[in-house]
């Protein structure tokens, strides 16, 4: 992928990312952490007794993971993966059968040493209209991929 040079402005919105989560998904995601044995994530009997829930829920790490990848769709790997952070608040559950819907909205930019600090505020909604998290992420956008108006 070629560099893109693109504006970016407070209250731009990023394409929002939708996962639909089953249960397969959720074991193959804990499975790939070399995690084997039962847990709230993966075993129904083992959410009632750790959680106290009916059913399983999907980790954290799992709704993490997809709010990295729709920034990291967003601004382009070659800036995501070297200056590209994320901070989560969870607030609900998500379990299997949710769809669950990943919005940003860039909530300013300040200039840095050699671009500028693109700051997203994120949220996290079930299909119900819940929402599920909440929080913020940002990379800083190297002055190569910024317009020259913008430097």
């Amino acid at each position: 992928m070629g560099r893109v040079i693109r504006s970016y402005e407070e209250g731009d919105d990023i394409t929002p990312l939708v996962k639909e989560m089953t249960q397969e998904a959720i074991n193959l995601f804990e499975g790939s952490s070399g995690h084997t044995g039962p847990s709230q994530f993966t075993d129904e009997a083992a959410a009632k007794e750790v959680l106290g829930t009916e059913g399983t829920v999907a980790s954290g790490r799992m709704s993490l993971t997809f709010a990295i990848e729709m920034l990291r769709r967003h601004f382009g790997p070659e800036v995501f993966n070297h200056t590209g952070t994320v901070d989560i608040r969870f607030l609900r559950p998500v379990r299997p059968g949710d769809t669950i819907t990943f919005t940003g909205k860039v909530s300013g930019t300040t200039k840095e040493a050699n671009g500028s600090r693109v700051s997203v505020n994120i949220e996290v909604t079930n299909q119900k209209g819940n929402t599920t998290g909440v929080g913020q992420g940002s990379a800083i956008v190297p002055n190569a991929f910024l317009p020259p108006e913008d430097l």
